[in-house]
């Protein structure tokens, strides 16, 4: 007969054993029902997660295409539905509640001064008239992103000169501090005189690659951009493919249309001959000899 030590040990060696196969078990099963539960959970179609994205901010389907390979390819497949592309300089304020994150079809971003109205296959972004360098970085992000399905575009002249900028060699906190300069400026003639030096980009690529149709507003303030645009080493075929430009339209708006933006007075407004040499400039730019009648020119 064991003694009481033998018979203890015998019996904790045993129990042992049992609590141990049962916690494994157990854990065993924990593991396999999590792995069901997080099947079925994923387990929507695309028709489903195509409608919840159709519900969300742009701006966070942007943050959700890193959480995994599906929701990037459903979401880049939605923004490369994109076909026509607009983008405008603004006092959002007057646009949007300063407590609303949504106004109709625009939507605010979290951290900029950014509204975006998107549909099926348009994109409107109006970013703040007064914007700062980490409004200019986001944008110029997003309309990156849309850029390569885009095939109709309409730009404030100064997002043009941002798109530019962008392309070269010049950081956006430089560029941001030279446009606060040129603020004081007022677009007088004093303008004309102010350049930046850029030494050429190795970028290549195009940034508008599939463009059919571009039109550039410009305002009244806007003609000393128009030759601006050469000091950034930037050829206009890396934002524009020639060979697929179907029209080239430069659109020149009214004091009355640019009201919002404020107008000069009649003893302020540009000579002919000022803004002749800066629209001949802009011309050489993009290359206009070569479009021919793909080029034309707007007013209103």
């Amino acid at each position: 007969m064991p003694s009481l030590k033998e018979f203890l040990e015998s019996n904790v060696h045993r129990l042992q054993r049992r609590i141990g196969g049962e916690t494994l078990i157990s854990s065993l099963k924990k593991k396999k029902s999590a792995s069901i539960y997080s099947e079925n959970c994923c387990r929507f179609t695309d028709e489903i997660w195509n409608a919840i994205f159709h519900q969300c901010s742009p701006f966070d389907l942007y943050s959700w295409r890193r959480v995994s390979k599906n929701f990037k390819r459903l979401i880049d497949g939605h923004f490369n539905n994109i076909l026509y592309l607009h983008a405008d300089r603004r006092n959002i304020a007057s646009m949007l509640g300063q407590e609303s994150n949504a106004n109709g079809n625009f939507y605010r971003h979290r951290s900029a001064q950014i509204l975006l109205s998107l549909d099926t296959h348009s994109a409107m972004f109006v970013v703040h008239e007064r914007w700062t360098p980490k409004d200019i970085s986001k944008l110029f992000q997003a309309i990156q992103l849309l850029a390569p399905s885009i095939r109709n575009v309409s730009l404030d002249m100064g997002i043009v000169e941002l798109i530019t900028a962008g392309l070269s060699n010049m950081d956006f906190n430089r560029w941001h501090s030279f446009q606060c300069y040129l603020k004081t400026l007022d677009g007088q003639a004093a303008e004309d005189s102010v350049h930046i030096q850029c030494n050429p980009s190795a970028n290549c690529r195009t940034f508008f690659p599939n463009v059919t149709e571009f039109t550039v507003q410009i305002g009244e303030r806007d003609y000393s951009t128009l030759t601006r645009l050469m000091d950034y080493s930037v050829d206009a075929q890396t934002l524009f493919s020639l060979d697929k430009i179907e029209l080239f339209r430069a659109h020149f708006i009214s004091s009355a249309e640019s009201q919002l933006r404020g107008s000069f007075t009649s003893e302020e407004r540009f000579s002919r001959k000022r803004t002749s040499k800066h629209l001949q400039n802009f011309k050489k730019w993009i290359g206009a000899s070569n479009l021919g009648e793909r080029y034309c020119q707007q007013y209103s």
